[in-house]
């Protein structure tokens, strides 16, 4: 599967999380950028946009003078266009994972931002990007799209969707042959599942393959199947088989 698309209410943790997967990955060729929270006395008052090379500016305040309105913030579309825009650029040039955190409202309000991203999901590297639950058209269609895997975040699952991402992205970052070769014969096996016309029999068939195939690679690692495998091929079940 070559994006992430990880999908929660807000204040759900999804920054959160992804700041760890980028702490797990941060030696490995990434880019892409943060939202984060602005507090004034406990209370949120707008939102920074952090790209990963250290930077912070101040994407939206309650009191932010012009810009546009969304909600009850006014967003400042020159930092979408002038800082978030040439970091995914740089992304699609250079990375090799590409974090955007987070596409919403707010940040799809710029036309040049929403053509990068469509850019970066259309010919860049694997995408790893948070959104909320809201019915915005743009979201739809990437949701809809075979290349996209839906993560669903919620707080009883935050724990388990942490680890088995940072192994994920962990394996897709390693330089051994040995587990490149599992991820290829994972993704395969995703394919089949996403295609809608392989039999369950034959998916079963090359499941067990690949069970056997980490065994033998990973003698000592017993749960590592389950926890890089099996839940993603349960998910891409439930997202493009039960529709």
């Amino acid at each position: 599967m070559k994006h992430l698309l990880i999908v929660g209410r807000p204040g759900i943790g999804k920054t959160t999380l992804l700041k760890r997967l980028i702490q797990a990955v941060r030696h490995g060729p990434i880019d892409g950028f943060l939202t984060e929270e602005f507090r004034e006395q406990e209370q949120r008052m707008g939102f920074w946009l952090s790209p990963l090379d250290g930077r912070q500016v101040l994407l939206a305040h309650r009191r932010m003078e012009g810009g546009v309105r969304v909600g009850p913030y006014k967003v400042n579309v020159s930092v979408l266009d002038d800082v978030a825009v040439p970091v995914i650029q740089r992304g699609i040039q250079h990375a090799f994972l590409l974090f955007l955190d987070e596409l919403g409202r707010m940040e799809l309000c710029s036309e040049p931002f929403r053509q990068a991203v469509q850019e970066a999901f259309d010919r860049g590297p694997s995408v790893i990007a948070t959104a909320g639950i809201s019915p915005i058209p743009f979201l739809h269609a990437l949701k809809r799209r075979k290349d996209v895997e839906i993560v669903p975040l919620s707080t009883a699952n935050r724990g388990a969707v942490e680890e088995e991402l940072t192994a994920r992205l962990q394996a897709l970052c390693a330089e051994d042959e040995a587990v490149r070769a599992l991820q290829r014969q994972a993704d395969r096996i995703c394919e089949m599942i996403i295609s809608g016309e392989v039999p369950l029999i034959d998916i079963e068939i090359q499941q067990a393959a690949l069970r056997e195939a980490v065994a033998r690679t990973f003698p000592d690692k017993q749960a590592l199947y389950h926890l890089i495998f099996e839940s993603r091929f349960r998910r891409l079940w439930q997202q493009f088989r039960h529709q």
